[in-house]
């Protein structure tokens, strides 16, 4: 199975930015252009949080509409897509207009936006890191009893998580202060107490980083849109880059788990034939 994932679309944004070089819904079409491409078609398509600058009820309404008019079925078959809220993101928006692209888990802890689904034999869990009105993310009690509930039921079963904020830290100061602030020991019990997690996907970053949690790979996707600098100096302040957007890929089969590929959305020159 290939399970593609996109992150930090931030529909909405003024695509005037940095001198009109900034345009997420232009950029988002490149990036599921490249998804539909793909050969073989991933079967999942991830999208992990800050799907809208601001939360706007219309850019949910655009988000579901290009993923319609770029990934259209093929022989009956769509990648099946599986979208969890960013801290830029309007909770209730986002489930009233994403609808079946974010199917919330029917015991999920009100008010929060968990995802559940199952493809291809693996187990998909999202979980709900948003406090809503902070940059910052958590995985506090309700969360983290959900979940608990849910390996419990998937004992023995591959799972894959994925979630907006990584429980990792990266080095880059002003995204750790923003990042996953409660709830990553227990998280790391809970991931290594399974034994079957096979990934944990996030974004939030605005680039790509791997990393390991409770023994599970963490892999952090850049943003479709606009990157991050990669500056690892204590104290330094955040900047955009613009950089070639580049996507996740990962294979998994239940023989081999899983391997990550990081690609751009567009290629400059090749392939070429050795």
């Amino acid at each position: 199975m290939l399970i593609a994932h996109l992150t930090d679309t931030h529909l909405g944004l003024d695509p005037g930015a940095l001198g009109g070089r900034l345009d997420p819904a232009t950029a988002l079409r490149r990036a599921l252009a490249r998804v539909r491409a793909l050969a073989p078609a991933p079967a999942v398509l991830l999208l992990t949080g800050d799907l809208a600058e601001a939360g706007r009820a219309a850019d949910y309404t655009l988000l579901a509409e290009l993923l319609k008019q770029e990934l259209p079925a093929q022989d009956g078959q769509a990648p099946r897509v599986l979208c969890i809220i960013g801290n830029h993101d309007h909770r209730e928006h986002a489930r009233r207009h994403l609808g079946a692209l974010m199917p919330i888990a029917p015991d999920a802890p009100p008010p929060l936006a968990c995802v559940r689904a199952e493809v291809g034999g693996l187990q998909f869990i999202g979980l709900d890191t948003v406090l809503p009105g902070h940059p910052h993310g958590a995985l506090d009690a309700p969360q983290l009893d959900w979940l608990a509930r849910q390996l419990r039921a998937c004992a023995g079963q591959p799972v894959a998580l994925f979630m907006h904020h990584p429980p990792l830290t990266s080095g880059i100061d002003a995204m750790d202060r923003y990042g996953l602030l409660r709830g990553r020991a227990e998280l790391a019990r809970l991931v290594a107490g399974h034994g079957g997690v096979q990934f944990i996907a996030c974004g939030h970053v605005h680039r790509p980083i791997a990393g390991v949690l409770g023994g599970a790979p963490v892999l952090v996707a850049p943003s479709t849109s606009h990157q991050l600098e990669l500056d690892l100096r204590p104290g330094a302040p955040l900047a955009l880059r613009l950089e070639p957007p580049m996507m996740g890929l990962y294979r998994w089969t239940a023989q081999d788990g899983v391997s990550c590929h990081f690609g751009h959305v567009q290629a400059f020159e090749g392939p070429f034939p050795i």
